[in-house]
Formats: structure tokens, sequence, C-alpha cells
């Protein structure tokens, strides 16, 4: 008979195990019959969530005075500025996005979250984010203002790979795998705020264009509390 002793240590290695283990979610192409499901179930999650518009203005109206007109700058927010309007601050959605990821995640609720740095970076025209990872557990990128793109349309038919030149932000793992995707992009929008894991490879691309792309970044680390 199996003691109780031994039930929890089960039940604590299968919670431990079953993170790495993926969901069955599916879409579905019901275009001919029979329909057909379509599994993606490997690799990181990307989450996306549209922030308030009273936040994102709080925060350009700090940037404004810091950033410089058509030259590219990027620096820390100091601590008043993140904690500023109590349970809207920026501290606070960016905790309750992440716990709400590592949730989904993990299976396991957060005992505490670490927030190393925020920082916001300015860039205008020609100007790359070059493909790099992050040293937290999770990261995080959001978009306070997005320039206008010449001749967007043609733009938008080209990829990264391709040399597309309308600013995306690309996410990239793995390599060149038949029946394999190893690289997802996706447009800026002012508000968009993206979480991931820390280590997963990003980078902006460059745009042509006029005015600014102004984005938040973060790193933050985390503890999860034990059954």
């Amino acid at each position: 008979m199996t003691s109780e002793t031994e039930r929890a240590q089960t039940k604590r290695k299968t919670r431990s195990l079953r993170k790495y283990e993926a969901e069955a979610f599916a879409q579905v192409d019901a275009g001919e019959a029979p329909p057909l499901e379509l599994f993606s179930p490997f690799g990181p999650l990307i989450a996306r969530a549209v922030m308030p518009l009273d936040l994102i203005a709080r925060l350009n109206a700090f940037a404004d005075g810091h950033v410089r007109a058509r030259e590219g700058t990027e620096f820390l927010l100091p601590k008043d500025i993140v904690a500023e309007g109590g349970g809207a601050s920026l501290a606070r959605q960016t905790e309750r996005l992440i716990a709400r990821y590592v949730q989904r995640m993990e299976g396991a609720a957060v005992s505490r979250i670490t927030i190393d740095a925020f920082w916001i970076v300015s860039q205008y025209a020609g100007t790359p984010s070059p493909v790099h990872f992050h040293s937290g557990d999770i990261s995080g990128v959001m978009y306070l203002k997005v320039p206008i793109i010449d001749r967007e349309d043609d733009e938008e038919q080209k990829t990264y790979i391709s040399g597309r030149h309308a600013g995306h932000i690309n996410f990239l793992i793995g390599g060149k795998q038949r029946f394999s995707k190893s690289l997802i992009s996706f447009k800026p929008g002012v508000g968009d705020f993206y979480v991931f894991p820390g280590w997963l490879l990003h980078g902006a691309e460059p745009f042509r264009g006029s005015g600014e792309r102004r984005s938040l970044a973060f790193n933050a680390f985390v503890e999860v509390a034990e059954a």
C-alpha cells in the first residue's frame, strides 16, 4: 500500500516534471473533410497583452524629456517612475503579467518576482537591435511609439530573412529544419507588451520611414512557490 509520504513525493516529482510537457492546444483547419488539427507544442511561449493608454502616456511623458530628436538613445527608468500609479503602475502590471505567464507555463504560483531593471530604447530610421538574449528568467518588450513606414505594403511582402525594413520584432529558435518553424515576427503596435523567456533570441529589424520607434524592456527573476 502506498504511503502518504510516497504519494507526496510522487506528487512533487510529477509537478516538477510536468512543466516540460506541452498541452494539446490545436489550430483547426476545417477547409475540407476531415478537419485537420494542427499542433505546435514545442518551444517557448510568447505572451502578448495590450497595456492601458494612461500607462503609455505616463511613460512617454517621462521619456520625452530624455529622448534626443532623430538621435537614438537608451536609458534606465528610475524607481519612482516604475512605481508611479500604485496598483496601475508599470511595476505592478508587469508583475501580474509575469505571474500569469509562469502559472500558464509551469502550473505553479510565483512566490517572488525580482525585476532587475526597466529601460527605454529610442530608435530612428535605419537602426536595428541585433539579435540577442537577456540575463533574466523572464524578459519583455513594450512599445510606446511606432514610426510611419515608407512603402509599408511593399515591405510587408518581405520577411526578416529576405531583408524587410519595417521595424518588426523577431523571435528565433533553432535553425532551418524541415517541417519545423524557427522564426516568428510581430509588427509593433503602441501598447503591445510581449513577455517571453530571457534566453529566447530576439531582435528588432531596422525600418525605413519617419518618426521614432520607442520601446521599453525589462529583465526579471522569478521564484516559484513550493507545493
